[in-house]
């Protein structure tokens, strides 16, 4: 399941995501991946959301040295 098209009606707004918001700030890095994983919810690209979902957390991981934590399954 993905955020960015849930099961049910098909109306959907993207919670707060678990993004390296403390982290953005002076990180280019961070900041172009956030704004892949936007673009891609808002064209209801799973495919890349979930791409960018996976490099956010590889670059929080290796750049940063933090472990961003799972979604909640359904």
């Amino acid at each position: 399941m993905f955020a960015s098209q849930p099961p049910g009606n098909g109306h959907y707004s993207m919670p707060p995501a678990t993004e390296p918001t403390q982290y953005t700030e002076g990180c280019d890095p961070c900041s172009a991946l956030t704004a892949q994983l936007h673009q891609a919810v808002q064209d209801r690209n799973q495919s890349a959301e979930v791409d960018a979902r996976v490099k956010i957390r590889r670059h929080m991981r290796q750049d940063h040295g933090t472990e961003l934590p799972l979604p909640p399954s359904p």
